[in-house]
């Protein structure tokens, strides 16, 4: 038993991020390594949305919210969707196979002007000045650990929402 939890780690840890079928990692010049893996729509309740993905990882839920935003509100059990997760695991963003893919990110180097406590949005300092941009409510998570002034990397979707952060130091 010992043996095979062993190999279960060591699979998920080393060899998830190198499958190949239907899932690859990409880089869009990100805050860290990201998965791009493919699912379907298994089950809609009170319009969130959940996903099954492949190699037995847990079912993903995507909001209301960003279900809208990122053009999944008129989605059905059985469609396929393209999930992006970030290295911690996390569902960055979502999309509809042949819809806005994932290079549309941008990315943003600057400070922390403002971050809000209920995570609601964020400004940043560049040398052009200061912008302001919404914060995805999965991403807002990492900001308790984000203080003013600090040097970041930003990510943000085709719709110019903040979706992850990772401090420069």
């Amino acid at each position: 038993m010992k043996r095979t939890a062993c190999l279960l780690v060591w699979l998920i840890g080393v060899g998830w991020p190198w499958v190949s079928a239907g899932a690859g990692l990409i880089d869009v010049s990100s805050p860290g390594p990201h998965l791009a893996v493919n699912g379907q729509i298994a089950k809609i309740e009170s319009g969130l949305l959940f996903v099954k993905t492949p190699y037995g990882l847990q079912m993903r839920t995507i909001s209301p919210n960003k279900a809208d935003r990122v053009g999944l509100h008129d989605a059905h059990i059985g469609d396929e969707v393209w999930l992006l997760l970030d290295s911690n695991n996390v569902l960055l963003d979502a999309t509809k196979p042949g819809g806005e893919d994932f290079a549309n990110h941008k990315i943003l180097v600057g400070r922390v002007r403002y971050a809000d406590p209920f995570w609601g949005e964020i400004q940043i300092s560049t040398p052009e000045g200061f912008e302001r941009f919404e914060v995805d409510t999965l991403a807002g998570s990492k900001l308790s650990v984000i203080q003013e002034g600090m040097p970041v990397t930003i990510e943000l979707d085709a719709d110019n929402v903040m979706i992850d952060i990772q401090s420069n130091h």
